[in-house]
């Protein structure tokens, strides 16, 4: 990713790499582990040329790295970096945002347990159950009663 060319708005770096709707549901997907292309395709619904395409924008921006598990022929599973994990208050905000002003009818794909407590939590910085924080060694993201989770974004 070319720095220098990027705009001087924090706001404005972080969308450049993050704001798009396939990218934040990759984010979903990773945050449970590392993903094989065909995974993260099936899980997400997006098209493979549209995947190929975040997947390697996401490596560019340093979220994603990608490790051969397959020589012949090649294949690769996807793990968030560092600077990916760092996502995870991020991500967090935003599902809780759109559960409190953007509530759906259906049951969410995903639902977030806190393993200090043991309880399905709401999603945020705290637990909503024991107040205790949510970090990434204290989440686990499961399947919700949802079951297969299918995205509508292009």
């Amino acid at each position: 990713m070319d720095t220098l060319s990027l705009p001087a708005c924090p706001m404005a770096r972080a969308a450049s790499l993050i704001g798009d709707e396939w990218i934040m549901l990759l984010l979903r997907e990773l945050f449970q582990g590392p993903q094989k292309f065909d995974e993260l395709q099936k899980k997400t619904g997006v098209s493979t040329n549209i995947l190929s395409n975040r997947l390697n924008r996401m490596m560019e921006g340093g979220i994603l790295s990608k490790q051969q598990y397959q020589e012949r022929p090649p294949r690769y599973a996807y793990r968030l970096t560092k600077a990916g994990l760092a996502l995870l208050p991020v991500v967090l905000e935003l599902m809780r945002y759109a559960e409190e002003w953007m509530p759906s009818e259906q049951a969410p794909p995903l639902r977030l347990r806190h393993t200090t407590c043991g309880r399905i939590t709401r999603a945020g910085q705290f637990c909503s159950e024991c107040g205790e924080p949510v970090t990434l060694k204290t989440t686990r993201l499961e399947r919700g009663e949802a079951g297969a989770v299918q995205a509508d974004a292009s």
